[in-house]
């Protein structure tokens, strides 16, 4: 860890240890900005290490962790990550990024470093026009959590996706060159160039007036968060949002709708919907794997609850709308 990020983190122990497993209100949010500067600099001299994960060679949706449509980026501020990949592992160290290709399912443990650093990771994660970023801390042993969030609404959003997804691409292209032996590795260069694009345009984001921050409780941005991470899981309900954000269900349920307009159960089950259609569209996936991919026990149910929403089965919508209407419905946040 360099001298000056290790000053930016120092201010930052009293507040991960006394975080709740609840949202950090924002006059106690960490110098979030202060880190992803430094990250700046340091993926743009050369100083921070970037790691760029090769997925497996056949896309695998079932099994240990998740997956997103979109990449996501890591910053690893203090600490350890140590991610689990179908065809291996990665441990994250403190002042490394990285950037996580879309549809690699992964499950994360986090852990304190050596020098007794306790973890602390800041995640990018951009769609659309929607970007979230995040700070996470050790929320319970060996998992993170999320010690504080904010949201933008720009344009912008979908250059910073680009940027990373593209990172991804190079991240296997670089890995191909490695294993060839070529000494000057262009597609590596390229990568971290993506990843200083997109890291510049998350500060510029975050500043920028023009951007519309989503106006709404931590608890339902936090929510927000969970549920995309739990898509895949069947038993992700309202009762068990409830449980990891301390509160009733009731009180939740209440929370998202004043705020949304949306019933927090209608808005998992659209999300499902929402990523069904672009795993029928965008993968060769098998009806069974879809539906276990977004978070169905059966496929019966699953067919039986896109029929509801789309007046079609699964199989229908794919055969007669394809990839034109996967690139309709895009995934919401």
């Amino acid at each position: 860890m360099s001298k000056n990020l290790d000053q930016l983190v120092s201010p930052l122990e009293p507040v991960i240890r006394h975080a709740s497993s609840r949202l950090v209100v924002s006059e106690q949010a960490p110098p979030m900005r202060g880190l992803l500067a430094d990250f700046l600099h340091g993926l743009a001299d050369g100083t921070r290490p970037l790691r760029l994960p090769s997925p497996a060679g056949e896309w695998v949706a079932r099994g240990d962790g998740h997956f997103h449509l979109a990449p996501e980026l890591f910053l690893q501020v203090a600490g350890w990550t140590r991610f689990r990949f179908p065809h291996g592992e990665l441990l994250l160290g403190p002042g490394e990024a990285l950037v996580m290709p879309p549809k690699l399912l992964h499950a994360e443990r986090v852990g304190t470093g050596e020098d007794g650093t306790l973890f602390c990771n800041i995640v990018v994660y951009a769609e659309g026009t929607t970007l979230i970023c995040h700070v996470a801390h050790e929320e319970a042993p060996g998992t993170p959590g999320i010690l504080h969030l904010e949201a933008r609404h720009h344009a912008q959003a979908q250059s910073i996706h680009d940027w990373l997804a593209d990172a991804a691409k190079l991240g296997r292209a670089s890995v191909a060159r490695a294993d060839a032996g070529e000494a000057l590795d262009c597609a590596a260069i390229q990568a971290r160039a993506l990843v200083v694009a997109a890291t510049a345009g998350v500060l510029r984001l975050l500043d920028d007036p023009a951007a519309d921050p989503r106006q709404e409780p931590p608890l339902v941005a936090r929510v927000r968060v969970l549920i995309q991470n739990q898509l895949g899981d069947h038993q992700l309900s309202v009762r068990r949002l409830a449980e990891q954000s301390g509160c009733t269900a009731d009180y939740l349920s209440h929370v998202f709708s004043q705020a949304t307009g949306e019933h927090l159960a209608g808005f998992i089950n659209r999300q499902r919907m929402e990523r069904a259609t672009r795993l029928l569209s965008e993968s060769g996936l098998a009806g069974k794997e879809v539906a276990w991919a977004c978070g169905f026990a059966t496929q019966s149910y699953f067919i039986r609850t896109f029929r509801a929403h789309f007046g079609m089965t699964p199989k229908v919508w794919r055969a007669g709308r394809g990839e034109g209407a996967g690139a309709a419905v895009p995934a919401a946040v």
